[in-house]
């Protein structure tokens, strides 16, 4: 017991519990379905959903086992108070959940027609459902005189899952088959009296939802890279249970600039997602959170250098000096050297050319040298992205005339 005890307080898992109201069944027929979904809890390896038919859980039922955070009910399992404990890697138990009467949920719970033949069962390695218990359920011998009228007669029940072999029901059946489980059961008692055997579909789905994102690819510097502004596009698909939300949030590392948040379920979920990244530059973090509606969870995210700024050139002549009228003067053997970077967040230059009056657009290799005469010079840059810029400069190239005239010296 101080074992237990140890245990307990070194694992002291905390949960909040919500329950939501889900709709399942057979094909268009009315039932009800609740879910119960908690917060992880840090150190828990797996969760156990204990069943009681008592409020002080003085004897456990029967359990459900996953490692997800969400569960859900039909209506056998009504009747019972509900209560999730974490356990750790090494076995040890943490502090219980608050108590749930499920009585009283599905009493609210409203009864829906719905198309989808199945009961959707959360994902666990030692997936287990209820018929209920098995002592008290199957047929009774109530026929008028009966020395046993209105009395119940011990029973048997038998179940078999997925036309295996008939077996022994004790109070849960575990589900090992990921997918569609088809469930069959009949109660006999020990007068020989058999019931006709029911059927049940089971969804087992133990696949968290995949999310990806499409269309993109990795630039130069090993991320993917995009231009600000930019539709990103996401894909969410979910072959089991189906997407239950996702909840999507791209914005720049260090927090400056716009930022995106999304949360999307049923059909919207399934669309192809479009988030633009307009107002946003440098390093960013595209994060997104997927569950089905089992219970599976995924989380992860994505780096990107998104790139809202073109490159930027500087112009240097090697004979001569920019005067403040705004043009370059060059002496005889002057050339210009145009240098253009793209800024430290950005996403590298890709092209630098340039061309002269209305001359031809050449790719810049090496300082560009100029016929005597004004010149304009346009300059067309841009990153691998696409981010443009365009550059005008003139060019003053000047061949020296050397005259003597008195004590002056000219230069034309």
């Amino acid at each position: 017991m101080r074992i237990l005890d140890r245990n307990i307080i070194k694992y002291k898992f905390s949960f909040l519990l919500s329950l939501l109201l889900l709709l399942s069944g057979e094909a268009f027929s009315e039932q009800q379905r609740v879910s119960l979904r908690w917060k992880p809890s840090q150190g828990a390896e797996y969760y156990l959903i204990e069943l009681s038919e008592d409020r002080e859980f003085l004897r456990i039922h029967h359990f459900y086992k996953t490692k997800n955070f969400r569960y859900e009910f039909n209506s056998q399992d009504s009747k019972f108070y509900v209560r999730v404990v974490g356990i750790n890697v090494d076995g040890g138990r943490g502090v219980s959940s608050p108590i749930i009467s499920l009585a009283d949920k599905f009493a609210a719970a409203p009864k829906v027609k719905v198309e989808r033949p199945s009961t959707v069962v959360a994902s666990s390695e030692e997936l287990r459902i209820s018929l209920g218990d098995p002592k008290t359920s199957g047929p009774s011998t109530n026929s008028p005189g009966s020395p046993n009228s209105q009395k119940q007669v011990p029973v048997s029940t038998y179940y078999r899952v997925n036309g295996g072999e008939w077996q022994s029901y004790d109070g849960s059946i575990s589900l090992s088959q990921e997918g569609w489980n088809e469930v069959e059961f009949y109660s006999e008692d020990i007068l020989g009296n058999k019931e006709t055997p029911k059927k049940t579909k089971y969804l087992k789905d133990t696949t968290a939802p995949q999310v990806r994102l499409i269309g993109e690819k990795k630039g130069q510097s090993g991320l993917i890279e995009i231009k600000s502004g930019a539709e990103l596009t996401l894909q969410a698909t979910e072959e089991g249970s189906g997407i239950e939300e996702i909840t999507i949030n791209l914005a720049a590392r260090d927090g400056s600039g716009a930022e995106v948040n999304l949360t999307l379920s049923g059909e919207e979920a399934k669309k192809p997602i479009k988030i633009s990244s307009s107002g946003i530059d440098g390093l960013s973090i595209l994060r997104w959170e997927a569950n089905d509606k089992a219970g599976n969870y995924i989380q992860s995210e994505i780096p990107l250098l998104i790139d809202a700024k073109h490159p930027v050139c500087v112009f240097a002549p090697t004979e001569g000096k920019l005067r403040e009228d705004g043009i370059y003067y060059l002496k005889e053997n002057g050339l210009i050297a145009i240098r253009c970077e793209d800024p430290g967040t950005g996403s590298g230059l890709s092209k630098l050319e340039y061309k002269i009056g209305n001359g031809p657009i050449q790719s810049y290799q090496a300082p560009i040298g100029f016929n005597t005469g004004i010149h304009t010079v346009t300059v067309y840059t841009s990153d691998r992205v696409g981010n443009q810029a365009e550059f005008k400069i003139k060019v003053n190239a000047i061949k020296p005339d050397w005259q003597k005239t008195g004590s002056e010296l000219q230069e034309k």
